[in-house]
């Protein structure tokens, strides 16, 4: 049976990745860390094969993709199926605000997130459903090995519905900035190769909410 390789990557560090404050769909660029961590990524996947990149379109993700495909010398492609979860009201607020001024809801995020829906936000069962229908879309299209630099919200969900694990799963997976996991996959099945490489990061931080 033909195996097919997938490489999750999680793009590089940004300011906001040190200082607490959720993200979601809120544009940060890489911060000067990310840019290196992006440079590292890239030379620790030169030789794997990868034939292709696909990205968020958020530019922390499209800047990761695209120094990494400058080094390994293919394209990348920006796909809403890979978009970070959007996290409504909480987008751009630091999580130590969210802490006090919401603790049922904070609780809720650091224990079971699957049950989580934030005003104007969207589930972590919409962003499992969404990126892996993108996922089996590339793979019953393509053969080759490939990349999908996204963000941590996406790989989770997206290790989940490739292993068919049941939630409560978010905060079972970790995940580094700048850190690649490896999944094959053949005749629908998938397996996981490895998790969280970060052997080549120089530098990074622990971020465990």
């Amino acid at each position: 049976m033909e195996k097919q390789r997938i490489y999750l990557i999680r793009h590089g560090e940004t300011e906001f990745n040190r200082l607490g404050i959720f993200r979601g769909r809120y544009e940060v660029d890489l911060n000067d860390t990310g840019r290196r961590q992006a440079q590292e990524i890239g030379k620790a996947l030169k030789g794997c094969g990868i034939s292709f990149l696909l990205t968020s379109p958020l530019s922390r993700a499209v800047e990761t993709a695209r120094m990494i495909a400058e080094i390994l010398k293919v394209e990348y492609t920006p796909d809403e199926a890979f978009n970070n979860i959007a996290l409504g009201e909480w987008q751009g607020v630091p999580k130590s605000k969210i802490k006090q001024d919401y603790p049922d809801l904070w609780h809720l995020w650091t224990t079971e997130p699957e049950k989580l829906a934030i005003p104007n936000g969207e589930t972590v069962e919409q962003v499992r459903r969404r990126a892996f229908q993108g996922l089996k879309h590339i793979i019953g299209s393509r053969k080759e090995t490939f990349a999908i630099v996204t963000h941590r919200s996406v790989i989770k969900a997206l290790a989940a519905a490739m292993l068919d694990v049941n939630p409560p799963y978010f905060w079972k997976f970790y995940i580094d900035n700048a850190a690649f996991s490896i999944f094959e996959v053949s005749d629908g099945t998938f397996t996981l190769i490895s998790w969280n490489n970060n052997a080549h990061l120089t530098e990074k931080v622990t971020e465990l909410y």
